[in-house]
């Protein structure tokens, strides 16, 4: 996929989520239906080991998921904080929102260790379905807000899968408290959990957990987020 065709599908998404916060889309249904289109994405042993090598010198280091509809698909595109802040845009990696599991994740297993970002399965399942059963409620509060474009993942996020090579990971939406701005109407924000084994039967026993969806921007600014930027010459 060209840079170009990221820049289109980016701003095919800022257009949808505009009509919906700026014009008369007033029920968010095509945004609902995006957001359903699959489950998850999946990233691999060896896209994170590029990453690591991208930001092996970086002191903050993230993972930019943006979110943008090439041919009426939702599609996630991942690029490392640094590259992203320094517009190469040759090392961004489009991923498909996803339904199926190949059956090499069904017999996956994990041993994770306990670490700040770490939130226990149970806690995951319990976002992801919050999730499933109020994300409407979550996009109507959003009908006046900076409807987010990308969500920015701590590193640590992957790193701490331990996964190597052709293996993968499992990321997924869900709704946590917004510890940076309290809403009184509805006090969540979206963001993306991973795990790094997921199946009808099993789940990781832990799962990384710190993300957070931009706009607005806080610690950033929207200068590190230059994808972002040149993708349109307005930013609302």
């Amino acid at each position: 996929m060209t840079t170009e065709n990221i820049f289109e599908a980016l701003r095919n998404w800022k257009n949808l989520i505009d009509s919906y916060t700026i014009e008369n889309d007033t029920n968010g249904t095509e945004i609902w239906n995006y957001l359903n289109q699959g489950t998850h994405f999946s990233v691999s042993g060896r896209e994170i080991e590029q990453w690591a090598k991208n930001l092996e010198n970086e002191e903050l280091k993230r993972i930019h998921a943006y979110i943008g509809i090439h041919e009426k698909k939702l599609k996630f595109f991942l690029i490392d904080s640094k590259s992203d802040k320094d517009a190469d845009f040759s090392t961004v990696i489009a991923k498909d929102f996803l339904f199926n599991f190949p059956e090499s994740k069904i017999e996956s297993s994990c041993d994770m260790v306990d670490l700040p970002t770490t939130i226990t399965a149970e806690s995951a399942i319990n976002r992801n379905f919050r999730w499933n059963m109020f994300g409407t409620a979550w996009l109507r509060s959003q009908k006046d807000k900076d409807f987010f474009q990308v969500i920015s993942i701590p590193f640590s996020d992957y790193t701490d899968m331990r996964i190597e090579g052709e293996k993968t990971c499992t990321s997924f939406f869900g709704l946590t408290d917004d510890l940076e701005k309290k809403d009184p109407d509805f006090p969540y924000h979206i963001e993306i959990i991973t795990v790094e084994s997921l199946a009808v039967d099993h789940i990781s026993k832990e799962a990384e957990n710190y993300s957070t969806p931009r706009p607005p921007f806080s610690v950033d600014t929207l200068s590190d987020y230059q994808l972002l930027k040149k993708s349109s010459s307005v930013f609302v």
